[in-house]
């Protein structure tokens, strides 16, 4: 193994300006900064009910805090999910004036005006029986009370303050009837970004936090196989292209890198890779250090922004002094 120093010579096979400091720092290329990172925001009741080891899982009362604290470590971005009330086979709680997904949307414009907040579009924090859909009496897909209710909660987030909606549920014609509701209520500056989901275990610790796993059944039927996601991926990203999506989230990433490689060379529009829940674990074993370089490495293959359990994290450390 050779020992780089400032004296190493070319003909040792390595490149001796290297060695110098300020060369490297020269061709280092683009690294990995808190304006890359994005962080989920999950908005629970103040009751002190719910107990979690989740970052960015907070009690309302929290919002602001935790909202203020983001954006002074530069983190740019927040995706808020509500832990769903008065729910009911309509969801009848998403759309309640001043629920909690509301309020938490407003106290994060509050708190920090600069941050791009998104929110989640779906039935599963508030359909009582865990679906990201609405049933019929028959036990099938109401897709039309469906999407009138993804369309609803659009245009509530919207006029909360809402920067992006985020269509969770991966069902065709969704994202072209949120985009419409948008546009004629007057939101034609709010983007939409939906998901490319692939099927996996990798959502548990969220599912089991925001009480959000179907009584019966999965989703499997509104995500991706994981044995095609690389092919079946591009193909979901042109049809929610063509249904007026502005940006695509990939999830999880940790073990889709392969994917998302792939929609960065076939998609020109921002890709967001969430680091889901279940990855939350692994990324902490990694410490610090371990989990900003494998966040590094989501940039590098492709994110445009990395939506990440580990964010505030990554941000101290990418903000410490090491020089």
């Amino acid at each position: 193994m050779t020992i780089l120093t400032e004296h190493t010579t070319a003909s040792e096979g390595t490149n001796p300006a290297r060695a110098r400091r300020a060369v490297r720092t020269l061709y280092a290329g683009p690294t990995l900064a808190a304006a890359d990172l994005s962080a989920p925001l999950l908005a629970l009741p103040d009751d002190g009910q719910v107990e979690t080891a989740l970052p960015g899982a907070v009690p309302l009362s929290d919002v602001r805090e935790t909202a203020t604290r983001w954006a002074g470590l530069g983190i740019r971005g927040v995706k808020v999910f509500a832990y769903g009330h008065d729910r009911d086979s309509r969801a009848s709680g998403a759309l309640l004036a001043g629920n909690r997904m509301v309020r938490a949307i407003a106290a994060v414009k509050a708190a920090a005006p600069g941050t791009a907040v998104t929110s989640e579009v779906c039935g599963c924090s508030w359909t009582d029986h865990g679906r990201c859909l609405l049933l019929t009496g028959e036990g099938r897909i109401d897709l039309d009370a469906t999407y009138a209710l993804m369309a609803a909660m659009a245009v509530q987030h919207a006029d909360a303050g809402v920067d992006v909606v985020s269509p969770t549920a991966m069902l065709d014609g969704s994202v072209r009837v949120v985009r419409a509701a948008l546009d004629e209520a007057g939101h034609r500056d709010v983007g939409v970004n939906p998901n490319l989901a692939i099927h996996t275990g990798l959502y548990g610790p969220f599912k089991a936090l925001m009480a959000t796993d179907p009584r019966s059944g999965h989703r499997r039927g509104l995500q991706l196989e994981p044995g095609r996601a690389e092919r079946d991926a591009l193909v979901q990203a042109r049809r929610w292209i063509a249904e007026g999506a502005d940006s695509l989230t990939l999830q999880p990433v940790m073990t889709a890198v392969d994917v998302l490689v792939r929609l960065r060379d076939d998609q020109r529009v921002p890709v967001v890779a969430y680091s889901t829940s279940g990855e939350w674990a692994a990324l902490k074993a990694l410490g610090a250090a371990g989990m900003t370089e494998y966040l590094g490495m989501l940039k590098r293959a492709g994110a445009d922004q990395i939506l990440t359990f580990a964010a505030e994290t990554a941000a101290r450390h990418l903000g410490a002094d090491r020089a």
